[in-house]
């Protein structure tokens, strides 16, 4: 015996609402900011002589559906292995884009997800010599993929349990000499891979 109309339409719109309630936990508010610590591994050439180190990153993301994208700023600081260099550090600063897909598991209180980051990154470091006050610069181009957990705490605010893997290039060193400009190390570009572990909150808007 065919289910008369209006119970069809019912459990349809039981279903519709289920699934509705799950994309909304997962996915959160559509508008949300979120702080993180970083934990940074440097291997290569780009990273030569340099350790891991902490460092932290800040993002505004737009959730419409099980896609998101993030637009934020990082930063981590590495110390030298060279015992002749200890007190002095190497900071890895700049910019990203990185969409996410979250997959559905069927849980209000968790969701997976997959990510890609591309960042475009400047590695510093000031020194002095005889007595005059130097800083080097080298950019580049990274590209990192990965993925992670977010765990639903509140209505309003996720931890964000995250890992990625990525390459970078960066360009020739360029050193800053007071009053005589910039001067470029030829040579001095390279490759370098990184680990990124990250722990984070995030906060929904609206």
């Amino acid at each position: 015996m065919p289910l008369p109309r209006a119970a069809v339409i019912t459990v349809a719109a039981i279903l519709q609402l289920a699934a509705a309630s799950t994309l909304t936990a997962q996915s959160a508010q559509k508008w949300s900011v979120q702080a993180s610590g970083l934990f940074v591994g440097t291997f290569g050439t780009a990273y030569d002589g340099l350790k891991a180190g902490p460092g932290f990153e800040a993002q505004l993301r737009y959730t419409p559906s099980l896609w998101s994208i993030g637009f934020g700023a990082q930063a981590s600081s590495h110390d030298f292995d060279d015992p002749e260099l200890q007190g002095m550090s190497v900071t890895l600063a700049g910019a990203f884009v990185e969409p996410r897909r979250v997959i559905d598991i069927g849980s209000s209180s968790a969701a997976p997800y997959l990510s890609v980051r591309v960042a475009f990154l400047q590695q510093s470091i000031d020194f002095d010599v005889d007595d005059t006050s130097l800083s080097a610069s080298a950019s580049g181009a990274q590209l990192n993929a990965g993925g992670g957990v977010l765990i639903r705490m509140s209505p309003r605010i996720n931890l964000d349990l995250g890992a990625t893997y990525g390459l970078i290039k960066f360009s020739d060193v360029e050193v800053d000499i007071p009053g005589e400009g910039s001067v470029t190390v030829q040579g001095s570009s390279g490759n370098g891979s990184n680990l990124v572990l990250r722990v984070g909150l995030a906060f929904g808007l609206k």
